[in-house]
């Protein structure tokens, strides 16, 4: 267990805690603080671009769609949605009730790029929160102001030159950036002892789901191991394992894929929904650990790529393991390796990692018993800074330029997308490939067109009187053969349907179906 902080203040309960550059603090740390604030807001300018950029691409797919679809039928009054994409109630794929209150902007900005905002926001959020963490940190460790210059500014590096940031923006819209602010803000308001509005903020991250259980997991199992902070981080612990216990009982976690991507653990092939197939899980884990090794040991060097992004040596610390851990861990261990080779999914190991970064090297310079502390200290923060650039640098190219799209859509079919959407009736159904239904799902009824899988046998419910078909072979052929697509958009004109846009890249058809029309097939039966 650790037994002290690396700081004088901070560290108490009585919520005393002074602002990260309030009295008793030069100009040297108002202007590093700012300074660094003002590097992150130049940041949020650049990351509204690129959401922009992608959102105007039309490169957001079935992600964005089943939240876009939510959003908009939530804030036109339909207040218990069903995702037609994902093919279950909005609430059951990871009951995520943020998206209530969320939905309250839908009447004032109808726009779907409003999510891009929210976004970007909950990221640059999530970097200043974990700067002024830092520079809490170092301000109650009694440190010289140059060491509060060069802290801030490795945290500033960091936190910059990961791809997390950048990567979330362009893989469509999820609530983890959202879940992950709502989780630095709670643990900083518990280190710093701040334990009634830390509630306010973990309140907040359950509200975005099952993935905000897993964050209030870790950030109790850190406060576990800090010696006055034991008992409020047992709490926020069974929190996080209640929240997510009840949300698997009500059956509220489709998303998650817990009764095929984690079945293997019990020896199966599927297990039930809700509690019983978590406890067989767990179980099963426990009774036989080898399987979760064997599957879990080929993706253990993706996974620490995600803490060298934040100078790695934050990942042994108390408040920059418990987040990490949890994330890393339920992300190996499912069947498929998809999850730890999603950026969005492990954004929120950045702040935590690289605060305990810091943490580590504030804790070097504070030790007046260890000769050369400081320049041990110094030695330790410079060479991880220099890691987490050059394992972001590998990474960024990669992951910036494969998003949800598998490729941005090149600005001749967006802007063909563009005219097909804007001559879409609003109450029509829209049936479009994974790659390209994100910007068409704010309806009723928007339906994937083709088999994710790549088969041809798929088919899509007829729900409303008039249908619109998109299909962007140019981008989809792993969704929809070519052949099929063709075969379809003849079949559709047959039956009298109008063509929208048509070329080279982009095919839509406004369809009237036959009275009693219940099904259109890809392949005619």
């Amino acid at each position: 267990m650790v037994s002290t902080e690396p700081v004088t203040a901070g560290s108490g309960s009585d919520g005393s805690t002074s602002p990260p550059v309030g009295r008793g603090h030069d100009r040297v740390a108002r202007w590093t603080y700012g300074t660094g604030l003002a590097v992150i807001g130049l940041q949020f300018v650049g990351l509204l671009v690129l959401g922009f950029f992608t959102y105007h691409r039309f490169t957001v797919g079935k992600d964005f769609g089943i939240f876009n679809q939510a959003w908009s039928q939530i804030g036109s009054g339909h207040l218990y949605p069903y995702s037609t994409i994902r093919g279950v109630p909005f609430l059951k794929n990871h009951f995520e009730l943020i998206m209530w209150p969320v939905a309250l902007l839908y009447p004032i900005f109808h726009s779907a790029s409003t999510l891009v905002v929210l976004q970007v926001l909950a990221l640059v959020g999530t970097e200043m929160v974990a700067l002024t963490w830092v520079t809490a940190l170092v301000r109650d460790s009694k440190l010289p102001s140059a060491w509060l210059v060069a802290i801030s500014a490795g945290t500033v590096i960091l936190l910059l030159a990961s791809p997390g940031s950048y990567t979330t923006v362009v893989e469509d819209f999820h609530f983890e950036a959202f879940a992950t602010l709502f989780a630095v803000l709670a643990a900083y308001d518990l280190w710093s002892g701040r334990t009634r509005r830390m509630w306010v903020w973990l309140a907040l991250c359950l509200l975005c789901g099952d993935i905000g259980g897993l964050y209030a997991l870790g950030i109790g199992l850190s406060a576990l191991v800090v010696r006055d902070r034991r008992r409020a981080g047992a709490t926020v612990f069974v929190a996080g394992l209640a929240w997510t216990a009840l949300i698997s009982l009500l059956g509220a976690n489709v998303g998650s894929n817990l009764s095929t991507g984690y079945a293997y653990l019990a020896g199966r092939t599927t297990v039930p929904g809700g509690a019983s197939g978590l406890w067989l899980v767990t179980k099963g884990t426990l009774l036989h650990p080898g399987r979760a090794v064997t599957v879990a040991r080929p993706r253990i060097g993706a996974s620490v790529r995600y803490l060298l992004n934040g100078g790695g040596i934050g990942a042994v610390t108390p408040w920059g393991f418990g987040v990490p851990l949890i994330v890393i861990g339920t992300s190996i261990l499912q069947s498929s390796s998809i999850f730890i080779g999603l950026p969005y999914q492990n954004f929120v190991i950045l702040p935590f990692v690289t605060f305990g970064t810091a943490w580590m090297v504030v804790w070097l310079a504070t030790r007046a018993r260890m000769g050369h502390a400081r320049t041990v200290a110094a030695v330790v923060g410079v060479v991880a800074v220099l890691v987490g650039v050059a394992t972001s640098a590998q990474r960024m190219h990669a992951d910036v330029t494969f998003n949800a799209s598998s490729g941005f859509v090149s600005a001749g079919d967006a802007a063909a997308l563009g005219r097909a959407l804007a001559a879409t009736p609003a109450d029509a159904e829209v049936a479009a490939p994974l790659p390209t239904i994100g910007r068409f799902a704010q309806r009723r009824y928007a339906y994937l067109l083709g088999d994710p899988s790549g088969g041809t046998s798929a088919s899509v419910p007829v729900r409303a009187s008039t249908v619109v078909v998109v299909i962007d072979p140019t981008i989809d052929t792993a969704f929809l053969p070519a052949g099929v697509s063709d075969d379809l958009v003849h079949r559709l004109e047959h039956q009298g349907a109008s063509v929208l846009v048509s070329t080279p890249g982009v095919t839509a058809v406004l369809w009237h179906p036959p009275p009693g029309t219940t099904t259109l097939h890809l392949v005619p039966r």
